[in-house]
């Protein structure tokens, strides 16, 4: 694996791989992912999040202090699922192993670790990319966390403060859940999408519970954290990174049976 990165660096220039970001010529300029963002999926979820803050953040402040004290227990557990050291932590150790670490392997299965080490990549760089973009954007916005509000007004915002206490909105715990469920649907396909739904909107759930962000900031970053990574996807699909387009501008995943064949492999070694 060592040596076939070593010699892909050595043929590649600078200059090719800034033409492989951008964008094709040939290929059609799609809005995004067409059927996973459209322009009214995007409206209707911003919608949707003004509509929350206007009619739901101020209910939630009552119902903030009569939370049975189990139902805090399970939510402070289920709440680390949005935690993005969860993730990434073993994902890049993951990625250093697997790119340092000199296997001599037939040329078959050395294309499908390069495959996969490159899906693993995508995953890594989606989930530190949303919880960073968020965390900057949700400390510059300022919103004020329901646990420190004295006035009982849901709308206390203080911008560009740099608090933890005044990043409410959107919320970086539902980003990282629900850019985790993107990827994974796109890696794995979309057999456990209920289950991850699931999952997904206990995180959330558990945010509120806790005191921690109002039900608009929750929506807000699950909305932001699953379209950023499908629009990560279609930027590297349409420079045949990772994933590629189909001719009606779907995405498909490249190299789908590394994993797979890298696996069968492994037990037919044993």
């Amino acid at each position: 694996m060592r040596n076939a990165i070593r010699q892909w660096s050595h043929t590649q220039s600078w200059r090719a791989l800034g033409q492989r970001l951008r964008a094709p010529a040939r290929l059609p300029a799609r809005p995004l992912f067409g059927r996973v963002a459209t322009p009214a999926a995007v409206a209707f979820g911003g919608m949707l999040v003004i509509a929350l803050m206007a009619l739901a953040d101020p209910a939630s402040l009552h119902i903030l202090p009569e939370w049975p004290h189990v139902v805090v227990r399970l939510a402070r557990i289920v709440t680390y699922l949005g935690d993005s050291g969860l993730y990434l932590v073993p994902l890049g150790v993951a990625l250093v192993l697997l790119a340092v670490v000199d296997l001599e392997l037939p040329p078959r299965l050395d294309a499908a670790l390069r495959q996969f080490w490159l899906q693993l990549a995508f995953a890594f760089v989606a989930i530190a990319g949303t919880g960073l973009a968020v965390n900057v954007i949700k400390r510059a916005i300022g919103r004020v966390r329901p646990l420190h509000i004295e006035a009982g007004a849901s709308w206390s915002f203080e911008p560009f403060s740099w608090r933890a206490a005044n990043a409410s909105f959107p919320s970086g715990h539902a980003t990282t859940a629900w850019t985790v469920i993107a990827v994974v649907i796109l890696l794995c396909g979309p057999r456990w999408r209920p289950w991850l739904f699931a999952l997904g909107g206990l995180v959330c759930l558990s945010r509120v519970i806790l005191g921690a962000h109002y039900p608009a900031d929750v929506v807000a970053g699950a909305l932001f954290g699953w379209f950023a990574t499908f629009w990560f996807a279609d930027f590297l699909g349409r420079r045949g990174l990772v994933f590629r387009q189909n001719h009606d501008g779907a995405l498909a995943l490249r190299g789908q049976d590394a994993a797979k064949t890298l696996i069968e492999a492994w037990r037919a070694r044993r």
